[in-house]
């Protein structure tokens, strides 16, 4: 808005500029300081020549070329040629009975003091031509122009500037709200169709970035149903494959079934993984066609720690909460439930002893604030953002042992940004790492179906 306004300024006052340099008008200023001091020295110099040279010597010398003598009906005592712009002046000072200056494009006459010669009042003048860059021209055009920006900035171009930046801002604020909305759900494109509408550039670009929307929709649903098709066709071979390895344990022995341990082992990992890939790919699906409601968080909460202590208790952990009762969100609560079930059960792998849950409202009243912190070992401080990331590890090893693979965190942070809320990991001292998510706080007084 500024630029805008700065740049308006900065066009309307090279017009008025021009405009003044190439305008007929006569314009009639107070005689300045150094035009004043330069008629004076005129002045006496003319003075001088007259008393030596009473019979007209002095006629041909080249400082008297520009000056002028004229009594009080306009008559030139030097007999030169007046110019139009001098009859104007001359009128002028015998008005205002003072000096003053005329100028009209790059003529200047300046003058007016009173000259006694031989009983008889004249008025000297001098005639010049001036450069556009004098000091004299710039201050008459600055003293001008101050008032008409005056003017024109408050009344004019302040708020035209205003209404023009309005204008060509609001389609923008439209384009970057709709980027936002894409950025959680590619598919949400209503506010985007208000602009696709405009039959100018804006619109344009609108349509433009729809179509490149709409190409990468089909990509990542592509990709999507790719993905899923590929662990659902995985899913029952793996069953066939885990019967066959419980017919086969059955008959086997001694080194035999130590084997077969081995090859289940690695079978319940690949059917998590699986479960995890059919989990994380339905996310968005499940955004898109689900129901929201409005229901207490906490009670979502307790559901999910009083299943969750069945697996902690028989690691000899405990998990201790504080939830605050009176806050609602409007979401799909199967979505958050997995979130939360995700985050706690990853909690539960890497705790040593304790598991500490909260949820309560932020200081703005607003947002929704769950923490959940376990006082395992942690992680680098430097790897707390990858940690969301799918199939990403800290400790490679240590997850093997847990039978984690690396997709519990990133289905939590899928479901909590599609809710327009946020997570984050931080290290807590001395050791643990803790989670905490932001949810919109919604007022409400009753579960209600949206």
């Amino acid at each position: 808005m500024i630029l805008f306004w700065l740049i308006f300024v900065a066009i309307l006052s090279f017009n008025l500029f021009f405009t003044h340099l190439n305008s007929d008008v006569v314009r009639y200023r107070k005689l300045p300081p150094h035009l004043h001091h330069q008629l004076k020295k005129t002045q006496r110099k003319l003075a001088y020549l007259l008393k030596e040279y009473p019979n007209g010597e002095w006629g041909k010398r080249k400082f008297l070329r520009n000056a002028f003598l004229l009594d009080g009906n306009g008559n030139d005592y030097l007999g030169k040629r007046r110019p139009d712009i001098l009859d104007q002046l001359h009128h002028q000072v015998l008005t205002h009975d003072r000096p003053m200056t005329g100028f009209k494009k790059q003529a200047l006459i300046y003058g007016g003091s009173i000259f006694r010669l031989n009983g008889v009042n004249y008025r000297l003048y001098i005639s010049e031509r001036f450069s556009i860059l004098s000091r004299g021209y710039f201050s008459v055009f600055i003293r001008e122009f101050a008032h008409n920006l005056l003017i024109s900035t408050f009344f004019i171009s302040f708020p035209l500037s205003f209404l023009l930046a309005w204008i060509f801002s609001r389609p923008i604020r439209q384009l970057q709200s709709s980027i936002k909305e894409m950025s959680l759900d590619i598919s949400d494109r209503n506010k985007l169709s208000k602009l696709i509408s405009r039959r100018d550039e804006f619109g344009d670009l609108a349509r433009d970035f729809d179509a490149m929307a709409s190409h990468l929709d089909n990509v990542i649903n592509s990709k999507t149903r790719l993905l899923s098709d590929v662990s659902h066709e995985l899913k029952s071979p793996l069953a066939r494959l885990q019967l066959a390895l419980g017919l086969a344990k059955n008959k086997a022995s001694g080194n035999e079934i130590m084997e077969l341990d081995r090859i289940k082992l690695e079978a319940d990992r690949m059917n998590q993984m699986i479960s995890g890939l059919l989990e994380y790919s339905k996310m968005q699906s499940e955004y898109s066609q689900g129901k929201k409601e409005s229901f207490a968080i906490s009670e979502l909460l307790s559901l999910v720690v009083y299943d969750a202590k069945f697996e902690s208790l028989q690691k000899s952990i405990s998990i201790n909460t504080d939830f605050q009762e009176d806050l609602y969100v409007n979401a799909i609560k199967s979505m958050l439930l997995s979130s939360f079930e995700n985050i706690i059960r990853n909690a539960i792998r890497y705790a040593e002893n304790e598991i500490r849950i909260s949820c309560k409202a932020a200081e703005t009243n607003e947002q929704i604030i769950i923490t959940i912190c376990d006082d395992g070992q942690g992680v680098d401080d430097s790897r707390t953002e990858k940690i969301f990331e799918a199939f990403y590890r800290p400790q490679h090893d240590r997850s093997r042992q847990s039978g984690g693979v690396g997709l519990g965190l990133s289905i939590a942070k899928k479901a909590i940004q599609a809710h327009n809320g946020s997570i984050v990991a931080k290290n807590i001292s001395p050791h643990g790492l803790l989670i905490e998510i932001t949810l919109v706080r919604i007022f409400f007084d009753g579960p209600v179906e949206s």
